[in-house]
C-alpha cells in the first residue's frame, strides 16, 4: 500500500514559501508579484510539485504548486480572488433584495476552487464538471470540508445530448482544458465526454432557480448558453462569464452574443488585482472585454452604482 500524500500545513512552510504568500497580499506592489514569486517557485515547472493544506475563506484547501491555479490560491488567496469578490457582492445583493436561498451554478467547476468558496457564501451550489481527473480534485475538497450544499454533476452542458471530443490542458494549468478543437494545444490526447442539452436536464432533474450562473468552459460559452436560454430567461440570473476570441468566433456576432439572454441584459467588464481588495466594473466592449458579468435590469444599479469610465 502507498503511503499517503503529506500535505504542507501553514507552520510547516519554508521561509521560501512564506515569503510566496507574503508578496502575493502586497498591495503596494504595483507590478511584478507574479515574477518575484515565480522566482520563488515556478508554476510551470510542472515536475516541481509541492503539496500544501491552506486556509481558504474559512475552509481547508488542498492543493498542488505544480497546479497554475492551487498556485494563485497559495499566492494571492483565490484563482483569481477578483471573481470571488464579486460573487460575494452578488450574493450580498440578492439576499438584501429579496427572501429565501440563494443557488449558485458553476459551469466549468474544473477543480472546485469556486465552487468550495460559494459553498461558504451561497445556499446551494450546483456544480457541472465532466473531465475526471480535475473533477476528482474537487470531489476531494468537498469530501475534506464535509461539505453538504453541494452537488456534483459530471456532465458539460451544451446544446445537445451528446458524446464530444475533449481536449485537456497541457502543462500546469488544467482549466484550459476545451471542447473546441480548434483551441485544443497541438499533439493532444483526447477524451471523450458526455454533454448534456441545459434546459432539458435542468427539467429532468428539477434543478431550482439560477441565482448565479458563473460560465468558465474556454470557448463552449456559446453552447452552454444557447442550451440554458429557456432556463436563462425564465431564471434571470447575474451571470459571469468569459468572453475570449475562441468565444467571440464561436458567437459569431455581439447581436447573437446578447440573443443568449433577457431582454433588456445590463454589461459590464470586470478587472482587478489580485491582491487589492475590491473590484472594478468598466463599460463593456463586445470586441475587448475578457471577464463579464451580466444582470438582469432589476439588478443594474448594482452595476451603475460601481461602474468607473
Amino acid at each position: 500500500m502507498s503511503p499517503q500524500p503529506h500535505y504542507a500545513q501553514e507552520h510547516e512552510l519554508s521561509p521560501r514559501l512564506r515569503l510566496m504568500r507574503w508578496l502575493g497580499r502586497q498591495s503596494w506592489i504595483k507590478k511584478g508579484n507574479n515574477r518575484l514569486m515565480c522566482m520563488l517557485h515556478n508554476p510551470d515547472n510542472a515536475d516541481d510539485h509541492y503539496l500544501f493544506d491552506v486556509d481558504f475563506y474559512g475552509k481547508r484547501y488542498r492543493g498542488d504548486l505544480a497546479n497554475f491555479n492551487d498556485w494563485l490560491v497559495f499566492c494571492y488567496g483565490g484563482a483569481p480572488p477578483t471573481e470571488l469578490r464579486v460573487l460575494a457582492a452578488l450574493t450580498a445583493e440578492i439576499r438584501r433584495t429579496r427572501s429565501g436561498p440563494v443557488v449558485f451554478f458553476d459551469v466549468g467547476a474544473n477543480i472546485g476552487h469556486h465552487t468550495l468558496f460559494m459553498s461558504g457564501v451561497a445556499d446551494r451550489v450546483i456544480a457541472f464538471e465532466p473531465f475526471p481527473s480535475v473533477r476528482s480534485l474537487m470531489e476531494e475538497k468537498i469530501a475534506l470540508n464535509a461539505l453538504e450544499n453541494v452537488q456534483v454533476v459530471p456532465v458539460a452542458l451544451g446544446v445537445a445530448d451528446e458524446d464530444l471530443t475533449y481536449f485537456p490542458g497541457l502543462g500546469t494549468n488544467s482549466g484550459i482544458g476545451t471542447f473546441l478543437p480548434s483551441n485544443a494545444p497541438q499533439q493532444q490526447v483526447s477524451h471523450t465526454l458526455p454533454v448534456r442539452h441545459g434546459d432539458k436536464l435542468f427539467a429532468e432533474r428539477g434543478f431550482p432557480a439560477i441565482d448565479i450562473l458563473k460560465v468558465d468552459v474556454e470557448g463552449f460559452e456559446a453552447y452552454v448558453f444557447r442550451g440554458l436560454k429557456e432556463r436563462i430567461e425564465r431564471d434571470r440570473p447575474a451571470i459571469l462569464t468569459e468572453l475570449t476570441p475562441a468565444s467571440r468566433s464561436v458567437f459569431g456576432s455581439e447581436q447573437a452574443w446578447r440573443e443568449c439572454f433577457y431582454d433588456g441584459a445590463v454589461f459590464a467588464a470586470v478587472s482587478g488585482r489580485p491582491n487589492v481588495p475590491g473590484f472594478i466594473l468598466s463599460p463593456f466592449d463586445y470586441q475587448t472585454s475578457e471577464e463579464i458579468l451580466i444582470l438582469p435590469p432589476e439588478m443594474a444599479e448594482f452595476i451603475a452604482s460601481r461602474i468607473t469610465s
